[in-house]
């Protein structure tokens, strides 16, 4: 592997532009994302760097650098990169940049307690396959289940890796009792303006590792981590956000309670007309609701909740030799075509794969 440690530059990050001229380092240093907890043991911050232009050096680094290793392919002569990490205490913001073509696929995480990986584009040719993203500069969700691949033709990126240790401490912290090991639901952001959030937290955190005076201070960076964690369960669905939306001091009464009611009644035949009934309002003010607190329908939602409930017995196989059109029927989807495409743009693999994979 050709790497180069650098643990002398906190301005690691935010180099802008692509990687003209790359040479090769041949200094061995493997950058470690798979205890990123251990990191508040060691130095505030910990810098480290690769550079190459040499396809099976490429492969290999990217095999490695991250848990599951990310496969590479579609590299030519014209490929090279340069990778930069700055760890710290329960995460990693890796800027990675990217000269020519290449492909990156990314394998979902088999154990539940893997870390979560959050893909921020910033420059260049970026397209992301296996699900739709409305926005160039969306964060791209690689959780527990899901998996994506990535085309790039000359871009930059930054790949953010936070340890589930910052996610479960958020979720005690917020609530009492704690919650289960977060799972997120969904790749899509719940709405533009959590897209936003997000935006100003990476920001915050990579304009403070970057800077010297910042990184030195163990009591600051360690508190950098909770601020991304944060960040990301109001960017995206799950189970520690969805359903605890009926308890949010924030939402009005009316909606809390038709969260609510969409959760005990997710396997029943419920339509909008129902939900309506229920909180005693009319089908137009419920949808006025959804969209103005939300930002979605009360059908979107409600279908979110049963894709959701279906890709947990898809994991948990509680039903020995369950069918995947057992259980899209089972959760109101009867066309398992059209649950296979919706299954496939949110968990980024068929329900197929996700059956499989765990036998």
């Amino acid at each position: 592997m050709t790497t180069t440690a650098d643990d002398a530059a906190p301005g690691a990050l935010g180099v802008a532009g692509e990687p003209d001229e790359i040479q090769v380092d041949v200094r061995p240093a493997r950058p470690a994302a798979r205890d990123l907890a251990s990191a508040q043991n060691a130095a505030a911050v910990r810098y480290e760097q690769f550079r190459s232009v040499q396809p099976d050096a490429l492969r290999r680094f990217f095999a490695g650098a991250y848990t599951p290793g990310w496969r590479v392919s579609g590299l030519t002569t014209r490929s090279a990169v340069i990778h930069r990490r700055c760890a710290a205490a329960s995460m990693a913001i890796d800027e990675v940049l990217i000269r020519g073509p290449a492909t990156f696929e990314i394998p979902p995480a088999e154990s539940p307690a893997a870390n979560i990986v959050v893909i921020q584009p910033r420059a260049g040719s970026l397209t992301v396959t296996g699900g739709p993203f409305p926005d160039v500069d969306s964060p791209i969700l690689v959780a527990h289940g899901m998996s994506c691949a990535l085309q790039v033709n000359g871009a930059r990126f930054d790949v953010v890796t936070i340890a589930p240790d910052a996610l479960h401490k958020i979720t005690a912290d917020w609530r009492s009792p704690p919650s289960q090991r977060v799972r997120f639901l969904n790749w899509r952001p719940r709405s533009r303006g959590a897209v936003r959030a997000w935006h100003r937290a990476l920001d915050y955190v990579t304009a403070g590792l970057a800077a010297p005076d910042t990184a030195q201070q163990p009591m600051i960076v360690a508190a950098m981590a909770p601020l991304l964690a944060g960040a990301l369960l109001e960017c995206y669905p799950s189970n520690a956000t969805e359903q605890d939306l009926a308890g949010d001091p924030s939402l009005p009464e009316t909606l809390k309670e038709a969260v609510a009611f969409i959760h005990r009644h997710a396997a029943g035949d419920v339509s909008i007309n129902d939900i309506a009934a229920a909180v005693h309002l009319t089908p137009r003010a419920v949808q006025y609701l959804f969209r103005r607190q939300l930002d979605t329908t009360p059908t979107e939602y409600m279908r979110r909740v049963r894709l959701h409930r279906a890709h947990q017995e898809l994991l948990a196989r509680e039903r020995a030799g369950a069918t995947v059109t057992e259980i899209a029927q089972r959760w109101g989807f009867a066309h398992t075509g059209r649950f296979a495409v919706l299954y496939r743009q949110t968990y980024g693999q068929s329900p197929h794969a996700t059956l499989k994979q765990l036998r």
